[in-house]
């Protein structure tokens, strides 16, 4: 099994909001101590990952603002100025400033807007407010397609593009069932999302950054493609697993499946997973919804049609991605040489 190069830190699971789409809504409460954070991250460093990458989130990790600089700043120390770094929020608490000034210091910062649907404009206008415009289009932006806003996705990505956010995300929710009509609402409006992408491409105007779709351009462009997950998640409890989908569940039944900093130990995860017919990947990963079904504490089996649902996302940055690759200002909007 390949050593984890990506490490997923939930500061806490405290959140100033609680959106039903969200896996990470049962997370502990608890925030993990500087200690732990930073013995964590010396441990990861001490594994020596391949071009390590980082993602911060929490629930909401400017809850708890000084430890996400403090994690910054010890990354920083241990890996170099140049280590990725994504800091998720819902932009609700970002003090007026703090936008550019993570930026400046080259964090890759995602506002996510929740659950797509007839909400996403009002909150999107108020998660958006202590960002300037003049910033956005460095901004990812992201929405869940839950299954009763599924019609509503493309309406929604069209809103985020319209308050000038230049990156963009989005995916199914995967901790609800996928009936029939909510799959041919999902279906057609990620078809109407793909027809308005294809306008922009050939005008070369508008067009929005893939911000999830990176490992579908290395697969479209010939390069390497989408692996086994190479994820390692560290909790609140400053225990590491190996996969953040896992969290929600109680510690007597996390506690099986803790991991190293090098990654030993996730195969048990992984081998669990095998036994259900589940198989992981970095795009669209099956086991997401798996281990968020699997882990809650009632357990219980994936929700319906989740199969399905993921495969209309993976189609989506599918198609995207290979018509993107013949203009020029695609490839120069995601590095491709």
């Amino acid at each position: 099994m390949l050593k984890p190069d990506h490490l997923v830190i939930y500061l806490s699971g405290r959140c100033n909001l609680s959106c039903p789409c969200c896996y990470a809504a049962g997370v502990s409460r608890r925030t993990i101590s500087r200690a732990a954070l930073f013995a964590a991250l010396g441990a990861f460093a001490a594994a020596r990952p391949a071009a390590p990458r980082f993602t911060i989130l929490g629930g909401e990790p400017l809850l708890c603002r000084d430890l996400a600089y403090a994690a910054l700043a010890r990354i920083e120390e241990l890996f170099g100025p140049g280590a990725p770094v994504q800091l998720f929020t819902n932009g609700l608490l970002l003090k007026k400033g703090e936008a550019q000034k993570l930026l400046k210091r080259g964090v890759k910062l995602t506002v996510s807007f929740g659950p797509a649907g007839p909400g996403v404009p009002g909150r999107a206008r108020t998660g958006a407010a202590n960002i300037p415009r003049a910033l956005r289009k460095r901004v990812s932006a992201a929405v869940v397609a839950t299954p009763a806003g599924a019609g509503e996705l493309a309406a929604a990505v069209l809103c985020l593009l319209g308050l000038g956010f230049g990156r963009v995300a989005w995916s199914p929710d995967i901790t609800a069932a996928w009936d029939g009509a909510a799959l041919a609402r999902l279906r057609a409006s990620s078809k109407a999302l793909l027809l308005e992408y294809l306008v922009r491409l050939r005008s070369g105007r508008g067009l929005w950054e893939l911000a999830n779709g990176y490992e579908a351009i290395a697969a479209a462009s010939g390069g390497a493609r989408p692996g086994p997950c190479r994820n390692l998640t560290l909790a609140p409890d400053g225990y590491f697993y190996p996969c953040d989908k896992m969290l929600s569940g109680p510690a007597a039944m996390l506690r099986p499946f803790r991991a190293g900093a090098d990654g030993k130990g996730r195969e048990k995860f992984f081998r669990l997973a095998a036994r259900g017919g589940i198989s992981s990947s970095q795009s669209a990963c099956p086991a997401a919804p798996w281990a968020a079904a699997r882990f809650r504490p009632a357990g219980g089996p994936v929700p319906a049609g989740q199969a399905a649902a993921g495969k209309i996302a993976a189609r989506w940055l599918k198609a995207a991605a290979e018509a993107g690759l013949s203009s020029p200002v695609f490839r120069r909007l995601h590095g491709v040489i």
